[in-house]
């Protein structure tokens, strides 16, 4: 059996949210004890097609057994190779209101390999007082900062009149992967990683679907 992986394979958007829901559910089995997965089980539970579990899980090595399906912990520990979520990735939130200060104080992410070592706001009230774990910066630190706490995700949690800057900042001072909760379309190099959360379009989807089952 070849327990080979490509860790230096590039997979696309598509295949990166399918991997992440694979993980979820080999954690969650681990926890509960489970040591051997079938794909077709593993389909059921992300609404994935088998064929489709089969021909993502082969990408990572052949390491299923016909008929026993997949061990729950190599599979898990693949996964965050594939991942990188066996390192910590150091996050920063830029702006520290009711949603900033939310993810702050979630104790779940460190759990999934995330910590928050930095947070921004403009307003003087909130500079230098400690939110979840981290003091609060002001907003013209970002640069400095930024470097100093080695961070890989910057979060925009601003208002949308100001969120373009911000995301121009993040990315001068060496941010990457940025997470978009403002209601505004962002402009970003190519090489930069951007995913937008807007919660009211969720909610008006959620909407359209329940009134019309």
């Amino acid at each position: 059996m070849n327990d080979c992986t490509s860790k230096e394979k590039k997979f696309s958007d598509v295949v990166i949210p399918r991997i992440l829901n694979y993980l979820k559910i080999v954690q969650q089995l681990e926890k509960n004890n489970k040591t051997n997965i079938l794909s077709e089980e593993i389909s059921r539970m992300t609404n994935t097609s088998a064929v489709l579990v089969r021909k993502d899980l082969a990408n990572f090595g052949k390491f299923g057994q016909p008929g026993t399906g997949y061990d729950v912990s190599r599979l898990k520990n693949y996964l965050l190779d594939i991942i990188g979520g066996k390192e910590m990735s150091n996050l920063a939130v830029v702006g520290v209101g009711n949603l900033g200060s939310a993810l702050l104080n979630y104790k779940g992410f460190e759990e999934e390999g995330l910590k928050f070592v930095a947070a921004f706001d403009k307003q003087e009230g909130k500079i230098g007082k400690i939110c979840g774990n981290v003091i609060v910066e002001h907003i013209d630190n970002i640069g400095e900062s930024i470097k100093r706490n080695n961070v890989h995700i910057g979060i925009i949690a601003v208002p949308s009149d100001v969120a373009q800057a911000v995301a121009g900042t993040l990315v001068e001072s060496g941010v990457y992967s940025i997470l978009n909760f403002s209601h505004v379309a962002l402009s970003v190099p190519p090489e930069v990683t951007l995913r937008n959360v807007d919660l009211a379009i969720e909610l008006k989807a959620l909407r359209y679907f329940s009134v019309n089952r």
